[in-house]
């Protein structure tokens, strides 16, 4: 077993507080339980985070906790405890669910699949916040990609520092909003070390997995695309555990079956595990074939940078765009469609995607939301000048 070296924080001062030390001491048991196979309670997973956030415990003890967890094998109850717990620990934007029809969805991934894919999951939430599903994307910056949904939401012109109580409105009366992660979780910053220490050795921990479940909006539905399809079954575990209504977890294949996407893939099959509202849950596979979907290759579905991959998003929502790029959008809204309760089925879900973009709905809600932002953003300007 790899281990990281214990480091003395603040250089090894001699006059270290006493909360430090006990921090210290905490998170070295709760990995020394870890690495010799045993699950967290919630109990002590709070104390985990509390002494993660503690800034005097160094990022090598840190990291060693994450890694044993890691090593384990992090449990569902174990990711639904960690998230739920950070997840409190956010501001709220307050979306009444009652406000916006008892729905609230989000589409985002855990990223982390290397496949440069243009942002998809951003054109879906406006095709399917223009046929009035709410959705509050939580997303940030570029991690593991050259564009994040922040950054391509910004080169579309959007305000993405909008308060949460423009969030909410915007939830309310667009039917769609974005949460962008640093504004809303002001505690991870006390993880960045930890997580660009993790990055730069090239370990994955359960950092990697908490993004799509950490969302303040708090959504009762989801459609969240994995890195891994091993992780599809154990991610929709913690989605029931987390009382979501309804959930899709998804990884796509290239047309050759190897490993690829963390969205519904049109270049092959799509491992989905889906949590229905009973309760129940069922993993399968879905051939794109099966619906006529031409089989492209994965540079045709690639974007770039933020300008590029917010060109190619208003091509598609204009109805500029019929080639593979768009039967990428297509079937995954028509997920989002199914999970929404709006389609019968995928093959309805594509039809209903189709008309939503022929009909300019989906890029006018992309326009109404980039101007109810900057709106935001000026009234904002206009009130710190006073």
């Amino acid at each position: 077993m790899t281990k990281f070296p214990f480091a003395c924080p603040d250089g090894g001062n001699a006059f270290q507080s006493a909360a430090v030390l006990t921090a210290q001491t905490q998170l070295r048991l709760l990995s020394q339980h870890a690495a010799e196979g045993q699950d967290l309670s919630a109990v002590e997973i709070e104390q985990a985070i509390h002494d993660l956030l503690e800034p005097g415990v160094s990022v090598e003890e840190k990291a060693e906790f994450l890694l044993c967890l890691a090593r384990k094998g992090e449990s569902p109850r174990e990711i639904a405890d960690f998230a739920i717990l950070l997840r409190d620990l956010a501001l709220d934007p307050r979306v009444d669910l009652g406000v916006v029809g008892g729905l609230l969805m989000d589409t985002c991934g855990t990223g982390a699949d290397n496949t440069a894919t243009f942002n998809v999951s951003t054109a879906v939430a406006f095709v399917l916040a223009a046929s009035d599903v709410p959705v509050a994307k939580h997303g940030n910056r570029a991690i593991t990609s050259r564009c994040g949904s922040a950054d391509v939401l910004e080169a579309l012109g959007v305000n993405i520092e909008m308060p949460p109580s423009a969030t909410r409105e915007s939830i309310e009366r667009l039917k769609f909003g974005f949460l962008f992660a640093p504004l809303y979780h002001k505690t991870f910053k006390a993880l960045q070390p930890v997580r660009q220490f993790l990055a730069r050795h090239g370990k994955r921990t359960i950092f990697n997995l908490l993004g799509p479940l950490v969302n303040p909006a708090r959504p009762n539905v989801q459609i969240v695309g994995v890195y891994d399809p091993a992780l599809t079954d154990l991610y929709v575990h913690v989605l029931y555990l987390m009382k979501l209504k309804r959930a899709l977890v998804v990884h796509g294949y290239d047309g050759m079956g190897k490993t690829c996407l963390d969205e519904l893939s049109t270049l092959g099959k799509t491992k989905i595990s889906q949590l229905h509202s009973n309760g129940n849950v069922e993993t399968f596979e879905m051939d794109a074939a099966t619906l006529g979907l031409r089989g492209p290759n994965l540079k045709e579905l690639q974007g770039g940078d933020a300008a590029l991959n917010a060109r190619i998003i208003r091509n598609l929502l204009s109805g500029d765009d019929d080639g593979p790029r768009r039967d990428f959008l297509l079937y995954n809204a028509a997920a989002g469609f199914v999970l929404a309760g709006k389609a019968r089925d995928l093959a309805d879900g594509m039809r209903k995607s189709l008309e939503i973009l022929e009909s300019g709905a989906a890029l006018a809600r992309l326009d109404a939301y980039r101007a109810f932002s900057q709106t935001v953003a000026r009234r904002s300007r206009v009130i710190s000048t006073k």
